[in-house]
C-alpha cells in the first residue's frame, strides 16, 4: 500500500512528563513531527528535538486556534493529525490510517475522528470521538481561543470517519490540574472568549463544563440552562446531549430531585439510545433517598444493560454505564433487598468485566 504522508501537530508548554511517550506511541503512524513551544521553561523543547521533530517557538497569547493554525501552517505533508502532549496512542493501524484518509480525500468537508479515554476524578473513564485527521490543504482551520472547533472553509465539520485510533489523555487528572491551574485559566479565557465569540451557547456549555469540574454547581447548572435553551430552539448540535446529562447531574450534586424525574424524560426523548442519561437518572434515584422511587431503580439500571454502552461517535460517554457499572448497581439494590441469588448473578457479569469492586462484593457474599 503506498502511505499517504501525515504531519503530527502539537503546541506544548512544560510537557517534559508526557512528551516522549506521546511522540514515540504516535511516531508510527506519521511521516513528519511539528511541535510549537508556546514558552516552556522545563526540557521540553530538548526532549522533542531529541525525538527527531521540528521545533517551532511562539509567544503564548491565549489563543489555542492561532497556535493551533501555526502548527498546521508549518507542516508540510498532505494531512494533519493533531494531538496533545498529555495524549498517548494507546491503538492504531497503519493501514486504517490509511484507508480512513482515502476516504476523507473523496468527501470534501470530512475528517477523521480518535476516540480519547480519560481518567475522571471519581476514577471512571470517559470515553469521546474527537475530530483530530484532516486535509492538509487551507481549507481546513481551527477556531475559538479555547475549547477550539475544526472548521472547513468556516463550516463545522458535518462528515465524520472513525479512525479506530484511541488515545490515553493524561492531562485532566486531579494531579495534572491543580499543578497546572487548568479551572482557573479555562474559565478566564472562556469569559473573555463569552464576550467575543458568535458561539455563544457553545462557550456557555464549556463555562457549565468547567465549573462543573470546579464543583460550582449553582454556577454550572446557570450556564447549562443558557446553553440548554438557545440549542433547543435553534441547531441541536451534538454538544447538546452532554449538557443534559451534566445538568442531570447538577440537580443530583443540587438535591434537586423533585425537578429530576421530568427533566430526565424530556432528556431521553430527544436522546432515546443515550445510556448515559438512563444511568444518570438511576444515580438521583439512589441518591435521593426516596421510599417511594425506590422500586423504580432496577428497571432503571436493566434499560441501561438492554440498550449497552453508549456510542462513543456519537457521544460522550462513561466507560460501563451500559454494562459492568449498571450490573454493578442492579446487583446492590437486589442484595440491599435480601434477593441475594440475582445479586450474585449481577455481581459475577459485573466482575467479568473486570470490576474490582463488584469481585470484592462478591468476595464478601460469598
Amino acid at each position: 500500500m503506498d502511505i499517504t504522508g501525515t504531519s503530527l501537530c502539537m503546541i506544548v508548554k512544560d510537557e517534559s512528563e508526557f512528551i516522549e511517550k506521546a511522540i514515540v506511541a504516535a511516531k508510527p503512524f506519521v511521516q513528519e513531527i511539528v511541535v510549537v513551544d508556546t514558552g516552556s521553561m522545563d526540557e521540553t523543547p530538548v526532549l522533542v528535538e531529541n525525538l527527531g521533530a521540528k521545533l517551532f517557538r511562539k509567544k503564548w497569547n491565549d489563543d489555542f486556534s492561532e497556535m493551533r493554525n501555526f502548527s498546521i501552517q508549518m507542516a508540510t505533508q498532505p494531512y494533519i493529525l493533531v494531538m496533545d502532549a498529555d495524549e498517548i496512542m494507546i491503538e492504531g493501524s497503519i493501514d486504517t490510517l490509511q484507508i480512513l484518509l482515502k476516504k476523507i480525500s473523496e468527501n470534501p468537508g470530512s475528517a477523521g475522528t480518535i476516540t480519547i479515554l480519560s481518567e475522571t476524578m471519581t476514577g471512571d473513564i470517559s470515553t469521546t470521538a474527537l475530530v483530530r485527521i484532516f486535509p492538509n490543504d487551507g481549507h481546513y482551520c481551527y477556531k475559538g481561543k479555547i475549547h477550539e472547533q475544526l472548521t472547513y472553509n468556516g463550516e463545522s465539520i458535518r462528515y465524520k470517519v472513525d479512525s479506530q485510533m484511541k488515545v490515553n489523555h493524561l492531562g485532566y487528572t486531579q494531579s495534572q490540574i491543580s499543578k497546572k491551574n487548568k479551572y482557573e485559566r479555562n474559565l478566564d479565557l472562556l469569559m473573555n472568549e463569552l464576550t467575543e465569540s458568535s458561539d455563544i451557547s457553545y462557550i456557555q456549555f464549556q463555562i457549565g463544563r468547567t465549573y462543573y469540574v470546579m464543583k460550582n454547581y449553582v454556577q454550572a447548572e446557570h450556564f447549562f440552562n443558557k446553553c440548554i435553551e438557545f440549542e433547543l430552539e435553534n441547531s441541536k448540535r451534538n454538544f447538546l446531549s452532554l449538557a443534559l446529562l451534566t445538568q442531570g447531574y447538577c440537580y443530583i450534586h443540587l438535591r434537586k430531585f423533585d425537578v429530576l424525574l421530568d427533566y430526565y424524560q424530556f432528556a431521553i426523548d430527544l436522546f432515546p439510545d443515550y445510556t448515559d442519561l438512563y444511568f444518570m437518572y438511576g444515580v438521583g434515584l439512589i441518591e435521593s433517598r426516596n421510599i417511594q422511587a425506590f422500586k423504580e431503580i432496577p428497571n432503571v439500571f436493566k434499560k441501561c444493560v438492554e440498550l449497552g454502552e453508549a456510542s462513543r461517535i456519537k457521544y460522550e460517554t462513561v466507560e460501563g454505564v451500559g454494562s459492568f457499572k449498571a450490573h454493578y448497581n442492579l446487583a446492590l439494590f437486589y442484595e440491599l433487598t435480601g434477593q441475594l441469588e440475582v445479586a450474585v448473578y449481577h455481581y459475577k457479569l459485573s466482575s467479568r468485566d473486570g470490576y474490582i469492586q463488584a469481585k470484592e462484593r462478591l468476595h464478601r457474599l460469598l
